[in-house]
């Protein structure tokens, strides 16, 4: 078509003038930007962004909940109004990197009850096959809300769910179609959005427990005052050297004292939180309550209540009040049963992963009080290690075997005070990174302690005869008197 018009239209007269058609060149590519400092041209940078967008729409990826330091630092100064510098400066008190660890560890944990709340099936993170419908949106600015991102994605398609946690670290977009979903992720995968490129990933497989239903969907604004008053609490107690052995709970921004929280059994399953809160409201200084609950087998994303919660008061006398005032009273054709508890730390919402409570998040039994925790940086330090889980349960010691040439081994025991404590521990940081190496944490076997593996090296260089440094080989003369004489 373009030669049959170029026959017919060169040296035409149209309006009074002869037209010249001429053939067209390809349009030129951009030239290289010049090197600052070498003066030479250079495309290393636009070759690596190519290849990774290439490969981002790959199977094999990261953890799907990691969140980059950089992330991290912007969502919590932005929080706490601080400046990112003072965050990381490492003259203020305490190590910047333990800071950096009880931050992420504090979005992590925010972010799973996020999206638990809003019906993201957690443990389904953990599967290879991803979807082609659901993309995980990273590495967004913290001044990036919901509906900014809701305008960037819906130019490719109609959305569904868009969740984005009071953390802004990290957003879960949901399409109808998945070519639309394709576009989209092909188009803007490492695109700059304000100051940082964003990282998408296709998220795994039936990661919602229901399908998306637009009458059930509401749009909320994100509020992070509660999550500011927490990361408050948190950064006061691990930069604050008298409050070593203190426990902040996962779940409020205050401890509470012995006597003050009473535990409640005797409840009907169906009777809520918002019941039990406008009864106890009745005696002043009321702080919490607590219905505890469990996974429902049957139903996935569903939970159970167990039949008893825990009503937390400001002052033991406040809790004796509460004992003598509603000691029998029903509730939903229930008479409560009302005792004192021996609980310390503020209890989290609905999952059994409360610092005080009596099973871990899989619903086990805690082991012991001792926990082994591997893949220590060697820049980490004991008392790193020490301010890191201190925040999260009274420790009792911390042990980091050291190597002969001084440096520490990599791993270090940890005892807490309880064994509730240490599932606390277990459950909490099980995603924390400390100065970029995922840390892995898990009960303290037996043969794990450090006086059994002293005994085992023991026994090793018994059975050596006490020979360090020499070769096991022995020579044999073969041509001596006594093996010709045999």
């Amino acid at each position: 078509h373009a030669v049959n018009a170029y026959k017919a239209m060169d040296h035409k007269v149209f309006h009074g003038r002869i037209l010249h058609v001429l053939p067209g060149k390809e349009k030129p590519q951009a030239r290289e930007a010049e090197d600052g400092i070498g003066g030479f041209k250079s495309s290393v940078k636009k070759e690596r962004d190519a290849k990774k967008k290439a490969l981002a729409g790959s199977d094999f990826n990261w953890n799907s909940l990691y969140l980059s330091a950089d992330a991290v630092a912007d969502s919590i100064s932005e929080r706490l109004n601080i400046d990112k510098a003072d965050l990381l400066s490492a003259d203020s008190n305490g190590n910047p990197a333990v800071r950096l660890a009880l931050a992420e560890t504090h979005i992590i944990n925010d972010t799973k009850q996020f999206f638990e709340q809003h019906g993201i099936l957690l443990e389904n993170f953990g599967h290879q096959e991803r979807s082609d419908t659901v993309i995980l949106v990273k590495n967004i600015p913290y001044s990036v809300d919901e509906e900014e991102l809701r305008g960037l994605f819906g130019k490719f398609g109609d959305l569904g769910r868009v969740l984005v946690p009071p953390s802004r670290t990290i957003a879960i977009i949901e399409f109808f179609e998945p070519s639309e979903a394709r576009t989209a992720f092909r188009h803007l995968a490492y695109k700059r959005l304000k100051d940082a490129p964003i990282y998408l990933e296709r998220a795994p497989k039936d990661i919602f427990d229901a399908p998306f239903d637009p009458s059930k969907h509401v749009k909320k604004s994100i509020s992070s005052k509660d999550a500011s008053a927490q990361l408050d609490e948190i950064f006061t107690a691990s930069n604050d050297p008298a409050a070593e052995g203190k426990e902040v709970a996962q779940s409020g921004p205050k401890t509470s004292m012995a006597g003050c929280v009473l535990f409640v059994k005797n409840l009907d399953f169906d009777t809520t939180e918002d019941t039990l809160r406008q009864l106890f409201s009745g005696v002043d200084g009321l702080q919490s309550v607590v219905v505890r609950r469990k996974k429902d087998p049957k139903r996935p994303g569903k939970w159970l209540s167990m039949g008893f919660g825990f009503v937390e008061y400001n002052s033991p006398d406040a809790a004796q009040q509460a004992i003598k005032a509603f000691q029998g009273v029903e509730v939903d054709d229930h008479e409560l049963d009302i005792k004192l508890s021996d609980r310390l730390a503020k209890v989290d919402s609905g999952t059994d992963t409360g610092a005080g409570s009596s099973t871990g998040a899989d619903g086990k039994k805690p082991k012991s009080t001792k926990l082994v925790v591997k893949n220590i940086p060697f820049e980490a330090t004991r008392k790193d290690i020490r301010d890191l889980v201190s925040a999260f349960g009274q420790v009792k010691s911390v042990r980091l075997p050291k190597k002969f040439n001084g440096g520490h081994r990599g791993f270090a025991f940890v005892e807490f005070l309880t064994p509730q404590e240490a599932q606390h521990v277990l459950d909490t940081m099980k995603d924390t990174h400390v100065y970029g190496r995922h840390l892995v944490i898990d009960w303290a076997e037996e043969d794990n302690s450090l006086q059994a593996i002293r005994e085992k090296v023991g026994r090793q260089f018994a059975k050596d005869g006490g020979e360090t440094g020499q070769s096991k080989r022995r020579k044999i003369d073969m041509g001596s008197d006594e093996d010709d004489e045999f």
